[in-house]
């Protein structure tokens, strides 16, 4: 029986947080959740399980995530590395506590053990504009990004200020930061092998000091790392973006898109097997009607066209 590692980067909204352990709790399945470090409204102790057993880092490790800075990139080593302590996973799956499966644990193990074995499912993005993005984020340094570290909004403001000013002084000057590795952009969130997990986690060291200075490093260093290892011939397909890591998100809608009740024909129907993101504020119901369809296999709520799907098998 081949054993799942879910790796879960939670910040709040305890509900979704739930939902999700609950459609991802199954006993081939270990659950490992990061908080962030100042989350005082997700209390993980009320989080519980049945069949998974659900590893939390102690308080002396928690994290403070700062949107867009290397802070994410520690949790989700941090993450890796609680799992890599456990065991060998044939899968890591890093997730968002926003996010749901839209397929159930037999479907997914599935999809997973019909790979060839090894295959690691990270996505990389497509087009000009995320060639620029991916420019933009690397060729200057990019100081003080996290966007809550201060206190006093004030303080925060003049930072932001101080950032944007020294990355415009660095284009005006021409400055642009050198890099040993080619480096490629894609979505943070991947399912990975145990072998490649651990290479990661090897290091961790070079990727924090290579990315301290990079805004939204979480949506690169796994993409340059894996294609410059021995794992670049594992890659399920790089052409491939959110599709690539079997991932609904909607970047079209929003930054990205959160998911609403009159979506669930869209996503029930979707040939991914996860999505994001869900906002119990935003539409408690359609987290509730992803529940009860996946809980209940389709008998109290029905798609419109399919009830499963078949991904491409790469």
């Amino acid at each position: 029986m081949s054993r799942h590692a879910y790796c879960i980067i939670a910040h709040n909204d305890s509900y979704c947080l739930q939902t999700l352990v609950n459609l991802i709790d199954d006993d081939r399945n270990d659950i490992f959740i990061v908080s962030d470090k100042k989350a005082d409204s997700l209390d993980l102790s009320v989080i519980k399980t049945i069949k998974s057993r659900l590893i939390t880092p102690p308080d002396s490790q928690l994290i403070d995530i700062q949107w867009g800075d290397a802070s994410l990139v520690k949790a989700e080593l941090l993450a890796f590395r609680m799992a890599l302590k456990q065991g060998k996973y044939e899968y890591l799956h890093l997730l968002s506590g926003c996010d749901l499966p839209l397929k159930d644990q037999d479907y997914i193990h599935g999809f997973f053990n019909s790979l060839k074995k090894g295959i690691n499912l990270v996505g990389f993005a497509q087009g000009e504009f995320n060639k620029n993005d991916l420019a933009e984020k690397t060729d200057y340094y990019h100081f003080f990004i996290g966007k809550y570290r201060y206190p006093l909004r004030y303080v925060r403001w003049l930072f932001t200020v101080y950032r944007n000013t020294m990355v415009h002084l660095q284009k005006t000057i021409g400055f642009k930061r050198k890099w040993d590795m080619k480096l490629y952009k894609g979505s943070e969130w991947v399912s990975i092998t145990s072998a490649f997990a651990k290479y990661l986690v090897d290091n961790e060291d070079l990727i924090l000091k290579m990315f301290r200075y990079v805004s939204c490093a979480d949506e690169i260093y796994k993409q340059t790392f894996i294609m410059a290892s021995p794992y670049k011939e594992t890659i399920f397909d790089t052409t491939l973006d959110f599709a690539g890591m079997t991932r609904k998100i909607d970047w079209s809608r929003g930054c990205p898109y959160t998911w609403h009740s009159h979506d669930f024909d869209e996503l029930v129907n979707s040939e991914a097997l996860f999505a994001r993101k869900f906002s119990s504020l935003t539409d408690r119901n359609i987290i509730d009607r992803i529940a009860n369809y996946l809980t209940n296999h389709g008998r109290n709520e029905t798609a419109t066209d399919k009830d499963t799907c078949s991904l491409p098998q790469g």
